[in-house]
């Protein structure tokens, strides 16, 4: 049985907290470093609900704007933001939780959740969450849900690879899948029920 313990933890959020039915929804954002580049970290009063890189070809704070087109949004660094800024530098303290507002359909929050009891330095693939989320036919749908995390890192997209051996696709550079990748690898440690990393296999 797998020791892994992952101390981020998913809050769906709700359709009326979205489209600020009941409440404007306010945003904080600010901007972290991470991986040896910078990263946009945003957050409700919940969690934190978006996390991407801040250097790319888009502007990361106007694509945050489309993401939530109802909320209220400030550029100030909170709570939220430093520590999930520790947990990527891997000086989180695990006896606490790092709480992820996050909205989604069932489904895509499902394979959010069966990502996060994957192991750093370890992979799965496509198939395999399609299986563990009772749902082995659709690991085409399950390569959508993945492309469509709204907090990498933090959710841990980048370690699903195809059944195949070949590492597929990544939302934010497949040159940066492979750094982050090799960087996990190098420190991690052997769990039981998680594939190994390898990365002279590709």
């Amino acid at each position: 049985m797998s020791t892994f313990s992952n101390p981020v933890k998913i809050v769906p959020m709700t359709r009326a907290e979205f489209k600020s039915k009941d409440k404007k929804l306010t945003i904080h954002y600010s901007f972290i470093s991470v991986f040896g580049g910078k990263a946009l970290v945003a957050s409700t009063q919940k969690g934190v609900c978006l996390l991407m890189p801040g250097e790319m070809k888009w502007n990361p704070v106007e694509t945050l704007k489309k993401h939530f087109p109802k909320a209220n949004f400030r550029c100030q660094k909170v709570a939220a933001h430093k520590n999930i800024s520790l947990l990527l530098r891997g000086k989180w303290d695990n006896e606490k939780e790092i709480v992820l507002h996050l909205f989604g359909t069932p489904f895509q929050l499902a394979v959010w959740e069966d990502l996060l009891t994957v192991p750093a330095g370890k992979v799965t693939t496509y198939l395999n969450i399609a299986e563990r989320v009772g749902r082995p036919r659709a690991a085409r749908a399950v390569g959508k849900a993945v492309g469509n995390n709204p907090v990498m890192y933090a959710v841990p997209c980048h370690r699903v690879i195809c059944s195949n051996g070949k590492l597929g696709g990544y939302r934010w550079g497949v040159e940066r899948k492979i750094k982050i990748l090799n960087k996990e690898a190098r420190k991690s440690r052997k769990i039981k029920n998680a594939s190994n990393w390898e990365p002279t296999l590709f």
